[in-house]
């Protein structure tokens, strides 16, 4: 039977851990219920009840209602924390309280966690998960391992950090509630990378942030670029949104894509100068390029 510790709270949990030997697994314990109790929201702060298991002793303090649990315990060699919550409003809380390593393992995690709660009308925050989990799991590991992600979820916010942070990722929902994935990238070799992975969406934004970013470094580049923004801009709808276009030139090989992919435009460098020439799907596409008047 646990002990019964009486009400939860910070300095309750501090005056146990100053009687207690430092070098066991009670004092580990009492040490993490420190440093996470601390980052919980009020509500369920406010209203748990905290179990911690260790050295064959088992200890318990309760605080409001108490429809919250908090369970630590010792196991290989280290203290682990878990929080079990009955109502949305306090899962939510709780999960937009800290800030979580970035990794795909964890967006699957959260977003698993999500999905039980489907009858609380998450479901857009479900779409903004979806959304991180597709976009990220592609990115190169440069950006994996150096990022900031903030996910919306049901009008907060979920924090996630790899590495110094370098990298702003973004997913929120637009006005019409659509998710959006978008990303910052400081760093000339991570912007490289998402280029030469072929993740950069194919729009004439994109393509106009490009030509800009290579600028004099990739001058080469940055021509084929602003040549064949000027012809793309012409092309029909059903080419610009369903098309991937590969850019070779300066030895490298650079994709953007849109839709499925399925028209392939091919932007090249040479001694006769920028080639851009498009392979479409059907019929359709012809005709289209054709009342547009637009010329590989």
């Amino acid at each position: 039977m646990a002990s019964e510790m009486g009400e939860l709270s910070l300095s309750a949990l501090l005056s146990i851990r100053s009687r207690v030997e430092p070098s066991g697994e009670l004092f580990s314990c009492l040490e993490l219920a420190l440093e996470k109790l601390s980052l919980e929201p009020p509500c369920v702060r406010n209203n748990a009840r905290l179990t911690i298991a260790a050295d064959q002793t088992l200890l318990e303090w309760t605080s409001g209602n108490h429809n919250c649990e908090i369970v630590i315990f010792h196991s290989q060699g280290k203290p682990h924390y878990f929080t079990y919550v009955a109502k949305w409003e306090q899962y939510l809380s709780h999960l937009c309280s800290q800030s979580y390593p970035l990794t795909l393992g964890n967006l699957l995690m959260t977003r698993s966690k999500l999905r039980l709660w489907s009858s609380s009308g998450n479901t857009l925050s479900l779409a903004c998960f979806d959304q991180a989990v597709k976009c990220f799991s592609v990115e190169p590991n440069s950006v994996k391992q150096d990022a900031r992600m903030l996910v919306e979820c049901d009008g907060q916010v979920v924090e996630f950090i790899s590495g110094q942070g370098s990298c702003e990722i973004s997913v929120f929902l637009s006005v019409d509630n659509i998710p959006e994935y978008n990303i910052q990238v400081k760093s000339w070799h991570m912007f490289l990378e998402r280029l030469r992975a072929g993740i950069v969406p194919l729009n004439r934004e994109n393509m106009k942030m490009v030509k800009d970013r290579l600028g004099s470094r990739k001058t080469e580049l940055s021509h084929c670029f602003e040549v064949a923004l000027l012809t793309f801009i012409r092309e029909p709808r059903c080419i610009q949104e369903n098309a991937k276009m590969v850019v070779v030139a300066s030895g490298e090989t650079i994709e953007l894509a849109s839709g499925k992919g399925e028209n392939r435009i091919t932007v090249s460098s040479s001694e006769d100068g920028i080639q851009y020439q498009v392979s479409p799907r059907g019929w359709w596409e012809v005709i289209a390029r054709g009342l547009n008047k637009v010329e590989s």
